[in-house]
């Protein structure tokens, strides 16, 4: 499917401030629901460069939908939301990214407040209407990897339930009864646990059971399993923003990374480190112990039951969230939040099966904006930075796609990996996912020069046309794992369920995960792969020579057997006939060299003459003179 990247425009009404300062108020106009047109104030560099001949005062902006400052969330979420939210559920992979400059009103777009909700809380809330009497409300299907499922045990299932609920019990809301439920769940599963986390491995995949990619039939009833992440990308390091931090004292966060799968598909897992005793301290002394690398190491997935649930691991990952004040935004994001839904599809039977996996993403973008008018020094100014580089790199990659959508233009290449952001928004640009661009501009004529430069990048944005490859198509297969991490059996697209279904044979010849291994293995690993590259080599090299000897040797057959076959093959009529004229072209050749040369020979003698009476004039005497001259001798 081919369609242009779709790009939806929201203004921001006037804060009371603004209305207070007076300050001209006509710089942006709505000309109808896809036209927006902006005028340069006085004061605006826009304008200085108009009056010297550069640029243009008044520009005109086209968008898939425009959305004046008295529109309402619900109305904004009708009319963005709708496409996007109904590919997610039928299995496409959405992204959904607000892009604007600081204090334009992105965050409040995609979170909303708890009176007035966002499109993300609203989508959360239509994905669950839509599931409604088909919820999977078990644990023990949970996304793994960046398309895979796991399948957990028992117990695995009953931490994950535990894990849950220490989050949900860091929010004040959350009665102290279920904390205190969830240390004793925890404690009375704390060898299961304790044997979990020091004899499992977390993997790589070897044996995969595939997932029914196959089309469903509309009337075969299904089951949906929702599963919630929150993350954020602050100074160009990924953090999870629903790790239990200390409120007792300053907790260092983990790092996470970004890696990629089999297909290129990016996901976020953890470091291999030991994780701080503080980040469990409300939960468990006994985990705090045991806990040492694992499940709480990696990007938490929780499962979740209600559109409530969906909302409070939303609040408890922005209380994480990097915000600072600045001059132009009290509550300024300093990172970029990735909240993302994957939807699990399983049969409805009493063994499920996995048919397929969807992910919608919200990307909260930070603002963009400029040191001098919101006057930050020392961290801050890192951090604007590092956002302003991020969103530059994401404004190359758009160029990039779409010079490389003109055939007449050589390709360039398109920066994706210069940025943690880009790397993640790469699927959804190349064909594996549905993306969606929300622009939030404010009014203010202090920030026309910014949202000028917004406006001109979403125009761009708009003119790149997404290739949305079908789900079959360009992906590997999604894939089934065991609870200890490994596969439990390779896929293959031709095989049914039932046709393997006691099968417990391994594949040795199965690709590593090698993101998962220690420092030590990858070191090694490093080495082995060194000898094997370096026995590779000698032998391509002996095969190489093996090879050219052949070669020359047959060619050389090849040219003697030619020549023999000459030799004996008599002469044609055709090849008479040939000969003969041959003989015909060598006589007249040789006719016309002679009568060349009796040219040149009388040429030759006639320059010998003209020389001899030129030396004969130079010389002569008249008789006169001769016989005078002989009298007065005698």
């Amino acid at each position: 499917v081919y369609e242009p990247l779709k790009v939806f425009l929201r203004v921001r009404p006037f804060s009371i401030a603004e209305l207070e300062s007076h300050e001209s108020q006509s710089c942006v106009t709505i000309e109808d629901a896809q036209t927006v047109i902006l005028n340069a104030p006085k004061e605006s560099s826009a304008m200085k460069n108009s009056e010297r001949g550069i640029g243009h005062a008044v520009h005109s902006f086209t968008f898939s939908q425009v959305f004046g400052p008295e529109t309402t969330q619900s109305e904004f979420f009708e009319g963005s939301m709708k496409d996007i939210i109904r590919a997610y559920i039928n299995g496409v992979n959405g992204l959904v990214f607000t892009y604007g400059v600081t204090n334009a009103g992105k965050t409040f777009t995609i979170q909303g407040t708890s009176k007035d909700l966002g499109i993300l809380p609203r989508s959360l809330d239509v994905i669950f209407n839509h599931i409604r009497g088909r919820h999977y409300l078990k644990m023990n299907f949970k996304p793994y990897l960046s398309n895979d499922v796991k399948k957990l045990e028992d117990e695995q299932v009953k931490q994950e339930e535990a894990l849950k609920t220490a989050i949900l019990a860091s929010l004040k809301e959350v009665s102290d009864q279920m904390l205190l439920k969830a240390i004793l769940y925890l404690h009375s599963y704390s060898h299961l646990l304790l044997y979990f986390l020091l004899n499992v491995s977390f993997c790589s995949e070897k044996n995969f059971v595939p997932l029914d990619i196959h089309k469903t039939n509309m009337q075969q009833r299904t089951q949906a399993s929702v599963w919630i992440s929150f993350c954020e990308i602050y100074n160009e390091y990924v953090y999870d923003l629903l790790s239990i931090l200390s409120t007792s004292k300053p907790q260092r966060r983990r790092v996470l990374r970004i890696c990629e799968d089999q297909g290129g598909n990016c996901y976020i897992k953890g470091n291999n480190t030991v994780l701080w005793p503080g980040q469990l301290h409300r939960i468990s002394l006994v985990i705090r112990n045991v806990c040492k690398r694992s499940l709480f190491a990696d990007l938490k997935w929780i499962n979740v039951q209600s559109t409530e649930e969906g909302c409070r691991l939303l609040k408890i990952g922005n209380k994480n969230r990097s915000f600072a004040c600045t001059r132009m935004n009290e509550q300024s994001s300093r990172s970029h939040s990735i909240f993302s839904i994957r939807l699990l599809r399983l049969t409805d039977e009493h063994q499920p099966r996995v048919l397929g996996v969807s992910e919608l993403s919200f990307c909260d973008l930070a603002g963009s904006e400029r040191c001098n008018k919101t006057h930050v020094f020392g961290d801050r100014l890192k951090e604007a930075g590092n956002i302003n580089n991020s969103l530059h790199i994401l404004g190359k990659c758009i160029a990039a796609l779409k010079q490389n959508q003109n055939p007449k233009m050589k390709p360039s290449y398109i920066p994706f990996r210069e940025s943690k952001l880009t790397r993640l928004f790469q699927p959804f640009f190349c064909g594996k996912g549905k993306a969606c661009m929300i622009v939030n501009i404010n009014q203010h004529t202090s920030t026309y020069d910014e949202t000028l430069h917004v406006m001109k990048f979403s125009a761009l944005a708009r003119q790149v046309i997404q290739t949305i490859l079908p789900k079959n198509f360009g992906y590997f297969p999604p894939k089934l794992v065991g609870g200890d991490g490994k596969p439990m059996m390779h896929f293959d697209a031709n095989t049914s369920v039932d046709d393997f279904a006691d099968s417990t044979e391994t594949s040795a010849e199965e690709e590593v995960d090698i993101t998962i291994l220690s420092h030590e293995d990858l070191l090694k690993a490093a080495e082995d792969l060194k000898e094997k590259v370096a026995a590779e080599r000698r032998s391509k090299l002996l095969l190489e020579v093996k090879i050219r000897k052949e070669m020359a040797e047959a060619m050389f057959r090849q040219l003697l057997e030619t020549e023999e076959a000459w030799r004996q093959v008599p002469l044609q009529p055709t090849l008479r006939l040939k000969g003969n004229r041959l003989e015909d072209m060598k006589d007249s050749y040789e006719e016309k060299l002679e009568s060349k040369f009796e040219m040149y020979k009388e040429a030759i003698k006639k320059h010998a003459y003209m020389c001899a009476m030129e030396q004969i004039e130079e010389h002569y005497v008249p008789i006169e003179e001769f016989l005078a001259e002989q009298e007065k001798v005698e």
